[in-house]
């Protein structure tokens, strides 16, 4: 029994991390429309989830981190990511994000992997990372006959997945523990979102309801920003780091349902076969599906000592 109390506590710890990351660009999209300038979303998110977590960064400090360490960070997870995708947002839908963001990372996170690791590519791994090409392709194809989606935003959704792919390439090469890396981007994005409103101006915060500010702050700097990060790490320290990865497969498919439910927003053919397409892919890259048998290893002799 303590066992299965352990394996549904990572599970539901899972499931919270899918439904935060499926939730942001609902979220975001309803704040951009309507209220908040992808500034404000970017102050809001980083001022919070900055000052939560700059007593972390004041007590590991950067541990000799190099500074092209600190600018992959920060790009990948920071300032110019959210504002990739939040511009994104205000061209294209967000079902198109929760499908194109999360498949890009994982496609540039692998190819990253194999050019400046040295991993592996099998051939399980390069017919999941098609699949997440052919279903991409796809939703390509919505953004160009749809009227409420671009290419050019859906192209910003591909510049944030491969944002993203930097930063966890970086927390590998460098071996930052997740939640200082993440105290590192929240505070250095919270302090360049200084010169980014007095250079550009563009604010509706003093505009803004409570409401909305008060949603964004919370969603944003704390469940996105903060909980997540625990919530998925708990996850994978329970269930394993296979097991545990999983959960981003489903966050396509959860972000294009919660778009559906709660901006209107059509699953077009394409979007339906992209994201089942994807799914699949992101099963195969994991290894949960192998379609390709590998070679069984050739029996050893009576003489060999293994």
């Amino acid at each position: 029994m303590p066992n299965d109390n352990r394996f549904m506590a990572g599970v539901a710890y899972g499931i919270a991390t899918v439904l935060i990351w499926a939730a942001f660009p609902i979220l975001t999209k309803i704040s951009v429309e309507q209220a908040l300038t992808p500034n404000d979303i970017s102050v809001l998110r980083y001022g919070t989830a900055g000052l939560l977590l700059l007593p972390v960064l004041l007590r590991k400090g950067f541990q000799n981190l190099p500074a092209v360490a600190l600018v992959v960070l920060v790009f990948g997870a920071g300032l110019p990511y959210l504002l990739a995708v939040t511009h994104g947002l205000t061209l294209s839908s967000a079902s198109h994000f929760g499908l194109v963001t999360p498949s890009a990372m994982l496609l540039c996170t692998a190819l990253g992997g194999w050019l400046f690791h040295g991993e592996t590519l099998t051939a399980n791994r390069l017919l999941g990372l098609l699949c997440v090409v052919v279903g991409l392709g796809l939703v390509a194809i919505d953004g160009l006959l749809s009227q409420v989606s671009s290419i050019k935003g859906d192209l910003l959704f591909v510049l944030g997945g491969f944002l993203w792919a930097s930063y966890t390439l970086a927390l590998r090469q460098w071996r930052i523990e997740p939640l200082h890396a993440t105290a590192i981007v929240s505070s250095l994005s919270m302090i360049l979102c200084i010169p980014l409103m007095i250079l550009t101006g563009e604010s509706q915060l003093p505009q803004a309801s409570t409401r909305d500010i008060v949603v964004q702050m919370g969603y944003q700097g704390v469940l996105s920003a903060v909980l997540a990060l625990i919530f998925y790490s708990r996850a994978v320290g329970i269930l394993g780091p296979s097991k545990g990865s999983v959960f981003g497969a489903l966050v396509p498919g959860a972000a294009m349902m919660l778009a559906v439910i709660f901006l209107d927003e059509t699953a077009s053919a394409y979007q339906l076969a992209g994201v089942a397409i994807i799914f699949i892919g992101v099963m195969v890259t994991l290894e949960f599906i192998k379609p390709v048998k590998s070679k069984p290893a050739a029996a050893s002799t009576p003489s060999d000592p293994s």
